[in-house]
């Protein structure tokens, strides 16, 4: 060993033993928020930065690496007491991202809803419950540091003169020692920069072709020049990402599609919970055409009506789909790589998984190889299977309800290579009292904005009670509380009054809302609170009418799912003729009628029943 190297090694020593961390706490009550000696940023390139609040304990920054994904170090998400793991947040956690202003209106404050820590370096991603839509993630730069290469500093931290500012700063550096794990940074011209409370986590970026590229987040820091601070040295430790870029991409997918959807026997043609096949976080259409082949419709995103949201190619995916050879579909993403897919049912209970690929190139790539996934799943052992990610890990799960109506969940592993893998924990009960005659109808989402699915039963006597999810699988009697503890959320839901039961998030908060066609073929809209811990509490009103002619004889068929990729549940509604309406959800629930906004022109042709039996 060079005695360079142990003076290095001695001074990262040191400097370990003494800094503080950057992110280390609310000051005052008032979270930090940037880089001293820095000016604020205004080039939108850089909306990727975030803020990070977790809990009443620290504010951070981040980088958003993904639609639904932030990076920012562990050390933003843990309380001291114990490192944290993957899993829901320990603490109620939030992000900023897409405002370079935290006063602006812009970008989005979204929960966080699940973290995935880095084994063994000081990294962290946080899931957002929803993607930030419109927000660019910064690019993943897989080039290692070099000793005097010249970047950029960015966080939502203290500066040297103000103790929480509203804007995001930025500050050039220059790499000085470099090793496996981290790069020291320095800015001896204008002498020397820091990062402050607030800023771990945050990005430090190099600029290739005006490009910004993550090579590092903010991890300890002398403080120097920060606000408040007595400390002159004023160099920092950043913890290097440019060779975590695989890491990264492998664990930040997305979880549009985990919730999924039904197709109930006997039901098939009144409501179709759409799947995002492709990936792109935009719900497609499926069709079982009436020689029982599958047929893909990519949805363009564009619900206008002057531009196709089906423009084709149209491919062929699947054969032999009749209702009566597969009875039961089901569609979620069972293997969590952010794409759904498909299980189909048989008559004899065998469940058998196609993986989507996103390949829609040409016919027949999208589910290439199936794998048998269950067996003993007939209608008359089991009468009713749902599906939703109930315990969060962005995967999709089975609920299924037995004839005594004992319910139980069978947890995905994810694993989709081979027969008997998807299902092989040992299901867990988790209800009981859910006959088909006690409990008529069952509804499934995120009715609380937790990131799990949670449960609204409704009862023979209009009734509906809500079973939030807890995400706990580990034993029986753990995932919802029991009936008695449940809590009433509505009355009056009989079939009777209100035939079809929407379940979608229809303003984007990332709380499921309920849109109910009541008999004479009005939607009106129930939008959720997020508060299921207790009676009337999670749909307080008002009940705003958002549509009319909606019945079954005018519109036999309703299309559910967010067909434009703006985070909002989107309708498609199938008129008795055949023709398709795009309904596009603006979010706006201020007034009746201005939540679904009608396409000037129909989206499709030709979907009568007959020749597109279902929809999935």
């Amino acid at each position: 060993m060079t005695g360079h190297h142990r003076r290095r090694q001695r001074r990262r020593a040191l400097l370990a033993g003494v800094v503080t961390l950057a992110g280390a706490g609310l000051v005052a009550g008032a979270p930090a928020r940037a880089v001293s000696g820095g000016t604020p940023v205004t080039d939108p390139a850089y909306a990727f930065a975030a803020k990070v609040v977790f809990g009443d304990v620290h504010g951070c920054s981040g980088a958003l690496v993904a639609p639904q994904w932030v990076l920012t170090t562990r050390s933003c998400v843990t309380d001291g007491a114990s490192a944290p793991a993957t899993g829901a947040p320990s603490r109620a956690t939030t992000v900023t991202v897409g405002r370079l202003d935290l006063a602006a209106t812009g970008g989005h404050v979204r929960r966080v809803s699940w973290v995935v820590p880095h084994p063994d370096r000081n990294v962290a991603l946080l899931r957002l419950a929803v993607p930030a839509v419109g927000v660019a993630p910064v690019a993943l730069g897989t080039a290692a540091p070099a000793q005097g290469e010249q970047f950029q500093a960015l966080g939502f931290g203290r500066t040297a003169t103000e103790w929480a500012p509203g804007e995001l700063h930025g500050v050039g550096v220059t790499a000085a020692a470099v090793t496996d794990t981290t790069v020291d940074i320095t800015n001896p011209d204008s002498g020397g920069p820091t990062t402050c409370k607030g800023d771990a986590g945050g990005p430090t970026v190099r600029v290739a072709g005006g490009v910004p590229q993550l090579v590092a987040l903010h991890d300890r820091s002398w403080q120097g020049g920060c606000l408040a601070e007595t400390e002159t040295r004023r160099d920092a430790v950043e913890v290097r990402t440019d060779d975590l870029a695989a890491w990264i991409r492998a664990n930040s997918v997305s979880t549009c599609n985990a919730g999924g959807g039904t197709v109930v026997p006997g039901d098939q043609s009144s409501l179709a919970m759409l799947g995002d096949w492709t990936g792109d976080c935009r719900a497609d259409v499926l069709a079982q055409t009436a020689d029982n082949r599958l047929r893909l419709y990519p949805s363009s995103g564009d619900m206008s009506g002057t531009a196709p949201l089906f423009p084709g190619p149209y491919p062929y995916v699947g054969t032999n789909w009749s209702a009566s050879n597969r009875p039961r579909v089901l569609v979620g993403d069972f293997n969590g790589d952010g794409r759904s897919d498909i299980i189909g049912g048989t008559s004899d209970g065998t469940l058998t998984a196609w993986a989507s690929t996103g390949d829609v190139s040409a016919d027949y790539r999208l589910f290439p190889t199936p794998v048998k996934v269950g067996t003993a799943f007939t209608i008359g052992s089991i009468p009713r299977l749902h599906v939703g990610d109930f315990d969060g890990d962005g995967r999709t799960d089975l609920l299924g309800q037995l004839l005594n109506g004992t319910l139980k969940v069978w947890t995905s592993s994810g694993d989709l290579s081979a027969d008997a893998r998807l299902f092989s924990a040992p299901a867990r009960v988790v209800g009981d009292g859910f006959t088909t005659s006690a409990v008529p109808r069952m509804l499934t989402g995120d009715f609380d904005g937790d990131g799990r699915t949670d449960l609204i039963a409704q009862y023979a006597d209009g009734s509906m009670k809500g079973f939030p999810s807890s995400g706990d699988l580990s034993a029986d009697g753990k995932l919802f509380p029991s009936t008695a503890q449940a809590k009433v959320v509505g009355s009056g839901w009989r079939s009777s009054s209100i035939p079809r039961v929407l379940v979608g998030d229809v303003d984007g908060d990332t709380v499921a809302d309920l849109v109910a066609q009541l008999a004479d073929g009005t939607l009106r809209v129930y939008r959720s609170s997020g508060d299921l811990t207790g009676s009337a509490l999670t749909f307080p009103g008002p009940y705003l009418n958002v549509g009319t002619n909606w019945t079954a004889a005018n519109r036999p068929r309703i299309l559910v799912g967010d067909l434009s990729g703006d985070g909002r549940t989107d309708l498609v509604g199938q008129q008795a003729d055949g023709k398709l309406l795009g309904f596009r959800a603006t979010g706006d629930l201020s007034a009746d009628f201005k939540l679904y906004v009608t396409s000037e022109n129909p989206v499709g042709t030709g979907w009568g029943t007959t020749s597109i039996p279902r929809i999935f």
